[in-house]
């Protein structure tokens, strides 16, 4: 039989969402320097590409999966991510309590305590939620796979889109992402024929419209008089689909083009750079990132991109 050809927008667009993703979480260890919005004003548009494409893509890759019966379906998916889930959250666990002066991402609770290990099976405290929830999105899509896709792509947007807008909220980091992303891991693994083609497709004057629009969207977002929009149910969710649409487009360019190439690297490679980069971040944000961000020369460098100064 012949093997099913590779599509290169689809690395090229998890490079893209992989180096937001490496980007993001560099930011957060700036909070120890008293910089709370550190992403500035490219933060809105860095929010709404790098985790939906993620999941979206995902869902993509994972459309087979609900011709297999439970026993397939745990041998070649769950199993394989709950094994990476655990054994790289204790290795998380083991490097903070070896290091408990590095600074860390944003969580659910302090690294280094044994309590986030006992939360393990109902609440991912770290940037592993990610994984986390690749195993639940895997196992729920599986279990309502005779649902009408309809149906079940409804359900998901009306929850994605009370958490984006603040309506839902579960009071913890992890399920508050997991709750709003599971739309984008089910329309990757219901409507991946149609995802395709839009990609290949789409004429021009589409993906231009998509552009103004979303520019729009994320202009409202940030000027402080329409910053209301953002808690209005689906103008979050719209915006992330656009989005990811438009970083779809753009990947397709960047896999055409050779100097670009890296990032299909990256792209190719995402699952082990997301799994190492937080244990490379935290002790290069502690020993160089932090300093120079506290000195003079750093205020005078940034200052005009975070807006809010910097300094403990």
């Amino acid at each position: 039989m012949t093997p099913p050809v590779r599509l290169g927008w689809v690395d090229a667009a998890k490079g893209m969402a992989m180096l937001g993703v490496v980007y993001f979480h560099v930011t957060l260890f700036l909070g120890e320097v008293g910089v709370d919005d550190a992403l500035g004003r490219v933060k809105l548009a860095f929010e709404l590409f790098p985790m939906p494409a993620f999941f979206l893509l995902s869902g993509l890759l994972n459309r087979r999966s609900s011709t297999w019966t439970f026993g397939e379906l745990w041998r070649r998916r769950l199993l394989p991510i709950l094994y990476i889930y655990v054994v790289w959250s204790l290795l998380r666990f083991a490097f903070y309590s070896a290091f408990p002066f590095f600074v860390t991402d944003v969580a659910d609770a302090p690294p280094n305590s044994p309590f986030t290990l006992v939360l393990l099976p109902v609440l991912p405290t770290s940037s592993y939620w990610f994984i986390y929830a690749l195993a639940l999105f895997t196992l729920v899509a599986w279990l309502i796979r005779k649902v009408p896709p309809l149906v079940q792509l409804s359900l998901a947007a009306v929850i994605s889109a009370g958490i984006t807008s603040g309506w839902l909220d579960s009071h913890t980091i992890a399920w508050n992402r997991i709750g709003a992303l599971f739309f984008f891991f089910l329309l990757g693994t219901l409507e991946w024929r149609r995802i395709r083609i839009a990609v290949a497709r789409s004429p021009w004057w589409v993906i231009a419209v998509v552009a103004v629009v979303l520019l729009g969207q994320i202009a409202t977002l940030y000027l402080s008089a329409t910053r209301v929009l953002g808690r209005v149910p689906f103008y979050v969710l719209i915006a992330q689909m656009l989005a990811v649409f438009l970083g779809f487009q753009v990947a397709r360019l960047i896999a055409r083009a050779r100097w670009l190439g890296f990032v299909t690297v990256v792209g190719r490679q995402s699952l082990p750079i997301y799994l190492v980069h937080l244990f490379l971040i935290a002790p290069i944000a502690e020993f160089w990132i932090i300093p120079y961000m506290e000195s003079d020369a750093g205020r005078r460098t940034w200052g005009w991109l975070l807006g809010d100064g910097v300094g403990r």
